[in-house]
This record gives structure tokens, sequence and C-alpha cells, in this order.
């Protein structure tokens, strides 16, 4: 499916617009109007290419031109535009396509969103539909509450946050104590939740209010959905978190992180900055370095895996035959060393 640019534009002007560079030997006048896949585009579309999977894709496009990193420029058939970091020129590309609406009259406020008291918004704050915004929360400039959204009391939002629908923040978190009988008792959660500037939060997401402190997300980070971020955790700025992560109560996050979708981390440990873990990671320990850590493996067929599972649960028995084996292995060096006149 074709995405339709706002206006027809050159591919000088486009150039411009995304921060591109045209190759040498495009015509800078070609007319582009939509953006559309490598194997379906056609005459006035541009295509792009952000994954090696697609690169053979290059030789057979039709598309009018293609955005593509200069390493891979002379592959494409067709005219490029060249981009240092092509899927941030992708991003700005499909940012011409999203219509202009700053001159149309919008509700900000949905007629259905309830407010609670000593609520406190910025400047073109937007509350989408069957919102509810609980009592002293605080919304920055710009912020953007879609349908379904749900704060409970005192959670502060920055400038320019964007929250999508079904997303819950500042619920309480998951802190019981046992009584002498062995029933539950529920810690009360007296804390906050606040989240700084630039943050996006996917749709179905829970960010838990703290225990006594806050729960802290920092500038810039950025949630997929279906993610669970319990009591007092703390992430750093520009760290992105994606789909059905659980990040465990008390947990603290460093700037500049990765963490892969479906992966889990454990409560009172922590991430230094610019760590990343790769999906389905299971993360049980604090990590003081930065770098790529995994966990987990891939699926294979149902038989290989069943060996290997096997095999896995072997593992203790065979290490206490090769310490044994070891063992012997010296014992006899030893004796045959000093049968032969050789010291220990």
């Amino acid at each position: 499916m074709a995405l339709k640019l706002n206006k027809q534009f050159t591919l000088a002007e486009l150039a411009t617009n995304i921060g591109a560079e045209l190759s040498a030997i495009v015509n800078p006048n070609i007319v582009i109007d939509s953006i559309e896949k490598l194997e379906t585009a056609g005459p006035g579309s541009i295509s792009f290419c952000t994954h090696a999977s697609y690169h053979k894709l290059l030789e057979t496009t039709n598309a009018s031109a293609v955005l593509l990193a200069e390493s891979e420029a002379e592959t494409c058939k067709v005219p490029v535009l060249i981009s240092e970091n092509p899927r941030l020129a992708l991003a700005k590309l499909l940012g011409l396509c999203v219509p202009d609406v700053s001159t149309e009259a919008v509700d900000l406020i949905h007629p259905s969103a309830v407010l609670g008291a000593n609520v406190t918004l910025g400047r073109n704050v937007k509350i989408g539909p069957h919102c509810t915004v609980g009592d002293n929360c605080s919304l920055g400039d710009d912020t953007v509450l879609k349908a379904n959204v749900v704060l409970y009391h005192g959670v502060t939002l920055g400038k320019r946050c964007a929250v999508h629908s079904g997303t819950v923040i500042g619920s309480d978190g998951f802190g019981y104590a046992v009584d002498e009988k062995g029933n539950w008792v529920k810690m009360p959660h007296l804390g906050g939740v606040i989240i700084g500037d630039d943050v996006e939060i996917g749709s179905n997401t829970s960010i838990d209010r703290g225990m006594i402190d806050d729960t802290v997300i920092g500038n810039r980070v950025i949630i997929d959905n279906l993610v669970q971020i319990g009591h007092n955790v703390n992430i750093g700025d520009n760290t992105a978190i994606a789909g059905c992560v659980g990040i465990a109560g008390s947990a603290t996050i460093g700037k500049y992180c990765l963490i892969g979708g479906a992966s889990s981390i454990a409560g009172h440990i922590s991430l230094a900055d610019k760590v990343h873990i790769t999906a389905t990671s299971a993360v049980s320990n604090t990590i003081n370095k930065a770098g790529v850590y995994s966990s987990g493996l891939p699926a294979r067929e149902n038989s290989d895996w069943r060996r290997s599972v096997a095999r896995f649960l072997t593992i203790d028995s065979m290490a206490k035959r090769i310490r044994d084996l070891e063992k012997t292995i010296i014992t006899e060096a030893v004796t045959n060393n000093t049968q032969n006149g050789y010291k220990k």
C-alpha cells in the first residue's frame, strides 16, 4: 500500500526536508508523491531499505527513487537519496505523510474525559475520549493522552509526551507482607510516578507507583506495548524498552539502554548505561559494564529441542565425571613421574 505525501515533492526538495543527499547522477526534478515498499513501488514513489534482508530487491524495484546508506547505493538500479542514518531519514520522510492539523479546530480535552482535583495541564495538552486523570496529576506542554488512558493520583508527565490507549500509570505495585497466619497483607503504595520530557508509552502498558519514593522514568525514553514496570523502578534517559518486557520493583536501568522484547529484569538490580539486552533474556543479576547481553535459546524443531534439554539435565553428572577423570589423569601422571625418577 502506498502512503501519500502531503504534497508532491521533487527529489531535491525531499533531500532538503529529510537531511539526505542526491547521488551524483540523479535528476533532482523527479517528482515524488508517495512512499511504498521496494517490491510494490512504482513511478512516483520513493522506497527505502533499512535491513539487509531486503538488499536483493534493490536490483528489481520499480521505485522512482530509494533512500539508502552510501555503502548500498551501488547495488541500486534506480535513483538514490543517500543518508548516513537511513532509518532517521525514513522517520522524517514518514513525517511528510502526516497531515498538518495545526489549523484545524479540535477538542483539546474530550468531553468524556474525567479530571480530578488539582490537576495541572500545560499548554496544548490533548486528552482523548474516556481518559481518567487523577487528583494532583501534572501534564506538561504538548503532552497527549490517547483514548482510555488512566492516570492514578500524583502522576507527573513532562512536556511532549505521548501515552497510547489502554495504558495505566500510577497503579499500586505488587508489594505484600505475610502475617503470622500466612496471609498476604498489602503494602500501601504512597509514592508517585515521575515521567520526563519527550517520552512515548505504547498501549496497554502498566507503570506502578512507588511504595515510598517515586517510580522515575527519564527524558526521551520510549516504551512499547504491553510492558510492565514495577514500583520504584528508575529508568535513565534515552532508554528503549520493547514489547512484553517485565521489570520488577526497585530495578535501576541506566541511560541509552536497549531492552529486547519479552525480556524480564529482576527487582533490586542495576543495569549500567548502554546495556543492550537481547530479546527473551532473563536478567537476574546486576550488570556493571556496557555491552550486549543474552540468555534463552531460539526456537528449533521439537525433536532437537528435547534432545538438547535432555543433555542440559545431565550437565551436573557430566561435570562430575570430568572432574573425576581429571583427578585420575593427574594421579596417574604423578605416579608415572615418580616411578621414572622425576620429582613431583
